[in-house]
């Protein structure tokens, strides 16, 4: 798994503060899935289940989860499962989580999901899904205006996380943050391509590191400047200057690594 020490920190002090960006819960997963370095995607590799995923704080009533699909898998039948759980990833433990979301997970109480239509598994497809606060959960496929309402009952006096089931023909999710336009893709490069300090800055699941954004000339927030900045000290320079402000200024962190920006500068040629 490809998370650094100081992202699990960040997962448990931050378990309760809504204002810090979604990712991936950095342990609490199924045993089929494989984090990115940024813990924003997961894919499970082989077979179609064992593949469950959850937030790593509590979502807020009304908060959109948001998620781009960025592979499906022929052979497999059945697609995406989300919904929420009230019971806290951080104290599961991930040898006894199910296969399966639905039914499993959900039996065991305190779990709300259900199944997504079949059009919602297409590669490239953003949907979004909350809970409001009736406790009614809603998804919203492509940013079409039409809310649809996928199941009652969840339990809004709880604090919520996230479930995502990465079950069947979908083989690999990403999270977005709603706020920054990051339409693109990620590709997967082998860890080999990489310099040296990347690679053991952040050792990927088995032998690749995902990066966002594809070409390096292309900010990998906005995919439309140039990516012009680099970060200091982690050195990724994946972002024009403009994202890389909003980034420093809204938390500070590499949406890259998670590791905290002490200043922007200028990238060179070969970044």
């Amino acid at each position: 798994m490809g998370c650094s020490v100081s992202q699990l920190h960040d997962a448990a002090s931050s378990a309760g503060d809504a204002a810090q960006p979604l990712f991936f819960h950095p342990l609490s997963h199924g045993s089929k899935v494989l984090l990115d370095e940024s813990c924003s995607v997961a894919e499970r590799a082989g077979t179609f289940h064992d593949g469950i995923v959850f937030t790593q704080r509590p979502v807020r009533l009304q908060e959109r989860v948001t998620l781009k699909i960025l592979k499906k898998e022929a052979p497999w039948h059945g697609g995406l499962r989300v919904g929420f759980t009230a019971t806290d990833p951080s104290k599961m433990e991930p040898a006894l989580l199910p296969p399966f979301v639905c039914p499993d997970l959900v039996l065991q109480g305190e779990t709300w999901a259900a199944v997504l239509p079949d059009e919602c598994g297409e590669e490239g497809t953003v949907l979004s899904f909350w809970v409001d606060r009736r406790g009614r959960l809603f998804y919203r496929r492509n940013q079409k205006a039409r809310d649809v309402l996928l199941l009652k009952g969840v339990a809004v006096a709880a604090r919520l996380w996230a479930v995502i089931d990465v079950y069947g023909c979908t083989k690999a999710v990403q999270l977005l943050d709603p706020t920054w336009p990051r339409g693109g893709t990620c590709e997967l490069i082998p860890a080999s391509r990489l310099s040296p300090p990347a690679t053991r800055r952040a050792p990927a699941c088995r032998d690749y590191l995902y990066l966002p954004g594809g070409p390096a000339e292309e900010c990998a927030i906005c995919l439309s400047h140039e990516a012009s900045a680099r970060l200091h000290p982690c050195g990724h320079a994946s972002f024009c200057h403009c994202c890389a402000q909003k980034v420093f200024r809204s938390n500070a962190q590499c949406p890259m690594c998670r590791q905290q920006i002490q200043d922007i500068l200028q990238a060179s040629p070969e970044a």
